[in-house]
C-alpha cells in the first residue's frame, strides 16, 4: 500500500516541471513585472547551484524543467545547464524569454536540444508591447521569433491581459496567428498586482465583468480555430461551462502537488507570483519543502471559503480548488471567483 503511494506522488511530481528563476537581471524594465517587486539589487544563481538543483530534482522524479527570469539568456550558465539537465534525463524544458535576445547563433544552438521549448512575451500590438517593454522591444521579439520558429525550435507565445488590452485582445490574436501560424500556442495570463509592485496599476487589473469578456473571447478564439489557453487560472473553465461555452482548453490550477519554484535569491516558493517561502534552499531542501505539512496544506483543497460556497461542485469539477488570490483585483472582502461567478449565473 506504501508503495502505491509513493508511486503515485512520483507520478504527479513527474507531470509536473521543476522551475528555477536564474536570475532577476532583466533588460527590460516592464511596469507589470512582479520579479521587480520588493527587491532593491539584482540576483544570480551560480551555475554549480542550479546543477544541483536540477540534480536534486531528477532523483525526486522531475523530468520537466522550467528555466525562468527575470531574463533567463543574460544568465550565463543557460547552455551549459541546458546540457546537463537533458544529460540527466530531464524530457522536456522551458525557457520563458522576452525575445529580444534570440539571436542566430543562439537559435542555432537550441535548435539542437531535443525537448527544448521557448516561450516568448508580447504584451498587445507594437504600441501596446512598446508602451510596456520599451520602444523597438516588439520589433526585437518579432524577429526573435522568427528566427526560432525558422529552426524549428517549439515556440509558445506569453501576453499579459489588462483592461487596455482587452478591447483588441481579438486583433490581436488574429494578427499573431497570421504572422506566426507555427506557433504551439497562445498563453494568456491575467494581469495582477503583487505586494510592494513599482507601479499602481489597479485601473488595468480586470474587474469580474472584464473577466467575463475574456471567457467568451477566448471560447470564440479556439472555435475559430486560434489555441488560446490561460494560465493557471481554472475560474475560466468554471465560467465555460456556466456559459456552456466548453472551449477553453484545460488549466491548471496554481496550487499542485509538486508545483514550486527556486527563485533567484534561494527562496522556494509555490510559483513567481508568490512572496511567502518555504525556505532557502540548500541541499535536500526541495525534499524537505515537499514532504513538509505547511506545502501539503498549500495544495491541498482549500477547507476555508470553498466549503460554504454555492459553486464548489462545479468548481471542484473542473479543477478549482482554491478561492481566486486576493491579488486578481485588489478587492480581498469577496473573493473575485465568487464575484465572476455570481455575474456569470445573473
Amino acid at each position: 500500500m506504501n508503495q502505491n503511494i509513493e508511486e503515485e506522488n512520483y507520478k504527479e511530481k513527474y507531470e509536473e516541471s521543476l522551475s528555477i528563476e536564474v536570475t532577476t537581471r532583466c533588460n527590460s524594465a516592464c511596469s507589470h513585472c512582479f520579479v521587480r517587486a520588493a527587491i532593491s539589487e539584482c540576483s544570480d544563481l551560480s551555475i554549480d547551484l542550479v546543477r544541483e538543483i536540477i540534480s536534486e530534482g531528477y532523483h525526486l522524479g522531475y523530468r520537466r524543467l522550467h528555466i525562468t527570469g527575470g531574463e533567463p539568456l543574460l544568465w550565463e550558465g543557460l547552455f551549459e545547464t541546458l546540457d546537463y539537465a537533458f544529460s540527466l534525463g530531464y524530457k522536456k524544458i522551458l525557457i520563458n524569454t522576452n525575445g529580444t535576445l534570440m539571436t542566430e547563433d543562439f537559435v542555432n544552438r537550441c535548435s539542437g536540444c531535443h525537448g527544448l521549448s521557448i516561450s516568448v512575451s508580447l504584451e498587445g500590438p507594437e504600441s501596446f508591447h512598446d508602451r510596456i517593454r520599451g520602444q523597438y522591444s516588439y520589433k526585437r521579439a518579432v524577429l526573435g521569433i522568427e528566427k526560432a520558429l525558422d529552426a524549428g525550435i517549439d515556440l509558445y507565445i506569453f501576453a499579459t491581459v489588462s483592461k487596455s488590452l482587452l478591447p483588441v485582445l481579438p486583433y490581436f490574436v488574429d494578427e499573431i496567428y497570421k504572422r506566426f501560424p507555427g506557433i504551439k500556442c497562445l498563453t494568456l495570463i491575467q494581469l495582477i498586482r503583487v505586494k510592494d509592485d513599482l507601479f499602481d496599476l489597479s485601473n488595468e487589473v480586470l474587474d469580474p465583468e472584464d473577466f467575463l469578456k475574456l471567457v467568451r473571447m477566448v471560447s470564440l478564439l479556439n472555435l475559430y480555430g486560434h489555441r488560446t489557453e490561460i494560465l493557471n487560472n481554472p475560474l475560466a473553465v468554471v465560467v465555460s461551462k456556466l456559459f456552456e461555452m466548453p472551449l477553453i482548453p484545460r488549466v491548471l490550477p496554481l496550487h499542485r502537488n509538486g508545483h514550486l519554484i527556486v527563485m533567484a535569491d534561494r527562496n522556494i516558493a509555490l510559483s513567481h507570483s508568490t512572496r511567502n517561502s518555504f525556505g532557502k534552499y540548500e541541499l535536500g531542501m526541495i525534499d524537505k519543502v515537499l514532504s513538509s505539512n505547511e506545502y501539503r496544506i498549500t495544495v491541498a483543497p482549500d477547507e476555508i471559503a470553498c466549503p460554504s460556497c454555492v459553486y464548489t461542485k462545479l468548481c471542484n469539477e473542473n479543477g478549482m480548488i482554491h478561492p481566486s488570490e486576493w491579488y486578481r483585483d485588489m478587492y480581498p472582502e469577496v473573493p473575485f471567483c465568487k464575484r465572476v461567478l455570481d455575474k456569470a449565473s445573473s
